[in-house]
């Protein structure tokens, strides 16, 4: 027979006598709970590990995100500026052809204007 003491909260000391079978099982299970409590401890690390890891790849999806918001904002800021860019030159093609005919008019009236001049200075 195997003894075993344990101490207790209480004024007196207790002795538990175990049979070797008995005895046994009980170092058995508390081999296997020390592994067992070292698997545990090694898998909240893991999970940890694990939740820490998919963080940082929501943080980095979240970055990749905003970067494509960005880029899109970007290309509609680019074309936004194209159109502007078409619609003055488009206006200012106008404003051309509007100045040369009205130029064309003024060269016209003076031609004429100089051509009455003349007709009235030749007939007096």
């Amino acid at each position: 027979m195997i003894s075993v003491s344990f101490k207790s909260f209480s004024q007196t000391d207790t002795k538990i006598l175990l049979t070797e079978p008995i005895a046994r099982l009980v170092v058995k299970d508390l081999v296997t709970y020390d592994g067992l409590k070292a698997q545990y401890n090694v898998t909240l690390q893991r999970l940890n590990t694990l939740e820490s890891k998919t963080l940082t790849l929501q943080e980095v999806i979240n970055n990749l995100q905003l970067q494509l918001q960005n880029r899109e904002d970007v290309l509609r800021q680019k074309d936004s500026q194209i159109e502007n860019y078409k619609s003055i030159s488009e206006d200012l093609q106008k404003a051309l052809k509007r100045e040369r005919a009205t130029k064309k008019l003024y060269k016209i009236g003076s031609a004429i204007g100089a051509s009455a001049i003349l007709l009235n200075i030749l007939q007096k």
